[in-house]
C-alpha cells in the first residue's frame, strides 16, 4: 500500500484518565499468566485475544502491565505513537545485559537517532548490493559440514552461518577469510548467548540460587567478548561508517566512545544474526512439513530463472512464524488515546505481530502455510509488520531478507528438508524472540 499514513493517537490530560482500568484485564495471578506467556505464546495470545480483535491485557511479573493489540489501525497508531508520550527504547530494556545500558536501540534522543543512522548506513539496501556472493560463499561452506540425510537441529547451525555473516558485514570482509581475531569473537559471541535460550535471562530473580551458576558463566563470556570488542574497535577494524558513527555522539550524557561503540556494535550483532537464524529455523520447519511448497520452490530454483515464489515464501515464513512475536513494547509517559481507551502510566503497549499476521478478517485460512497468497501482491505494509514499524523498525531488514533468500536458494539445490517429527515443533523463548523449541530438528536429504 504505496503512500499509506499511519493512524494517529490524541495525548490525554492527566485529569481525564480512569487509572487502573485496562481492557480485557484478567484476575489470573501474574505468576501464571508470566508463564502461559513464556511456555505456550501463540495459543495463549490466541486465547486471551477477543474475537472481537480489541485489545487486552496481561499482567507479568517484573513488568507493568502489558496490553496487547491487534487492529491494524490500533497497531499502526502504537508503533507510529510520538516519543514524547510512548518510549520504545524503554520497552526493550530486556536485552541489556547483552547490548548495554548505552546501545542506540534502548535509546529515544539523540543516541538512538545517531546510532540508528550509523545502522542503516551499513546494512541498508545499497550497502548490502554485494554481499550475495558472500553469504552464499558462508553458506556453501557451512553445509559441507551439516549432517545429511538424518534428522538433526538446524537452529545452531544458523546461528553460527548468520554470526559469521554480520561480522564479515560489519568489518567489511567480503571476501578473505576470516580474520583470527574476529573468529574467536565468533566462537565467544556463540558460548554467550547460550544464556537467551533461559528463563533465567529475562527473569532476574532466578538469577540468585541454582541460577547464579548459568548466570555467573554468562557475566564471564560477556567480558571475554568485551575485550574482544574493544580491541577490534580500537583497532579500527569495524567498518568506517560505523567506528565513527557508533562511538561519535555521547548525547546529553557523558559516555565513553570506546564503550558507547562496543554497545551500538553488540547490538548489530546481535540483532543481525539471532533475528535471522530464528527466522531461517522456522523456514526449514515449514518447508520440510509441507512438502508440496518445497518441492515447488525446488523446481523455481533450479530453473533459475525468477525468484517469485522464493520470495512469496520467506514472506509467508515471516507471516506465519514471526520470531518477533510481538514489536518492542512501548511504554506510556504520558496518558494517550488509542481506540476506545485511554491509557496512563504505568503501562506497556505492545503491537501483536502474531495475532495481526494470523487475522482470519485480513488473511484467508491464516493458519495455513501458503505462498501463493503474495504472488499477486506484496504485504500490505499495515497488516503484514515482521520488522516491527515506527522509529524502531528493524535497520536490518534488507540484509535479512537477502540473506533468507540467498540460504534457502543455496541449501535447497543440495539438499531437500523432509520432517523428522510429526509435528511442527512448537515455539520457544529466545530472550525477546522466538524459535523452534527443539533447535529445528529436520532431514536435509542429499538430491541425487
Amino acid at each position: 500500500m504505496a503512500g499509506h499514513v499511519w493512524p494517529t493517537i490524541s495525548l490525554t490530560a492527566v485529569s481525564d484518565v480512569s487509572h487502573g482500568t485496562l481492557p480485557g484485564d484478567s484476575l489470573m495471578p501474574s505468576a501464571i499468566q508470566t508463564s502461559l506467556l513464556w511456555f505456550y505464546p501463540f495459543s495463549y495470545l490466541a486465547e486471551r485475544s477477543p474475537a472481537t480483535g480489541r485489545p487486552f491485557t496481561i499482567r507479568a511479573t517484573n513488568t507493568p502491565p502489558l496490553v496487547f493489540f491487534r487492529d491494524p489501525q490500533e497497531t499502526g497508531a502504537v508503533l507510529a505513537g510520538p516519543g514524547s508520550a510512548l518510549h520504545p527504547g524503554e520497552g526493550g530494556a530486556m536485552i541489556s545485559p547483552i547490548v548495554g545500558e548505552n546501545s542506540f536501540m534502548l535509546s529515544d534522543d539523540k543516541l538512538h537517532r545517531t546510532g540508528r543512522k550509523a545502522a542503516l548506513a551499513a546494512l541498508g539496501a545499497r550497502a548490502i548490493e554485494g554481499h550475495a556472493v558472500m553469504i552464499a560463499e558462508v553458506a556453501r561452506r557451512k553445509l559441507t559440514h551439516w549432517p545429511s540425510d538424518v534428522g538433526s537441529p538446524t537452529h545452531g547451525r544458523l546461528r553460527a552461518l548468520t554470526l559469521e555473516v554480520i561480522l564479515r558485514t560489519l568489518t567489511g570482509n567480503l571476501e578473505d577469510e576470516l580474520d583470527p581475531q574476529v573468529a574467536v569473537l565468533h566462537r565467544q559471541v556463540l558460548d554467550m548467548l547460550t544464556i537467551t535460550a533461559s528463563p533465567i535471562f529475562v527473569e532476574p530473580r532466578l538469577r540468585h540460587g541454582p541460577g547464579k551458576l548459568i548466570w555467573n558463566r554468562f557475566l564471564r563470556c560477556r567480558e571475554r567478548v568485551d575485550e574482544l570488542l574493544t580491541q577490534l574497535i580500537s583497532d579500527g577494524r569495524f567498518t568506517s561508517s560505523l567506528g565513527s558513527s557508533l562511538g561519535g555522539c555521547q548525547g546529553d550524557n557523558e559516555v565513553d566512545g570506546v564503550q558507547l561503540a562496543r554497545d551500538n556494535v553488540m547490538s548489530l550483532i546481535l540483532a543481525g544474526h539471532e533475528t535471522t537464524a530464528a527466522q531461517l529455523a522456522w523456514a526449514f520447519q515449514l518447508l520440510a512439513h509441507h512438502p508440496s511448497v518445497c518441492d515447488r520452490l525446488i523446481r523455481e530454483i533450479d530453473a533459475d530463472k525468477k525468484d517469485d515464489y522464493l520470495t512469496a515464501t520467506v514472506q509467508e515464513v515471516l507471516r506465519h512464524r514471526c520470531v518477533f512475536v510481538f514489536a518492542i513494547p512501548r511504554v506510556v509517559a504520558q496518558p494517550v488515546e488509542i481506540g476506545a481507551w485511554t491509557y496512563a502510566p504505568p503501562a506497556n503497549l505492545l503491537a501483536c505481530i502474531y495475532l495481526l499476521h494470523h487475522d482470519p478478517a485480513i488473511y484467508r485460512d491464516p493458519h495455513a502455510f501458503r505462498p501463493e497468497r503474495f504472488l499477486d501482491a506484496p504485504p500490505d505494509p499495515l497488516t503484514w509488520v515482521p520488522w516491527g514499524g515506527g522509529r524502531k523498525r528493524c535497520p536490518g531488514l534488507h540484509l535479512a531478507m537477502l540473506e533468507m533468500k540467498v540460504v534457502l536458494r543455496t541449501v535447497l539445490r543440495e539438499r531437500t528438508p523432509r520432517a523428522s517429527t510429526r509435528r511442527m515443533e512448537r515455539p520457544r523463548w529466545r530472550s525477546v524472540i522466538v524459535a523452534p523449541h527443539a533447535g529445528s530438528q529436520v532431514v536435509l536429504a542429499s538430491r541425487r
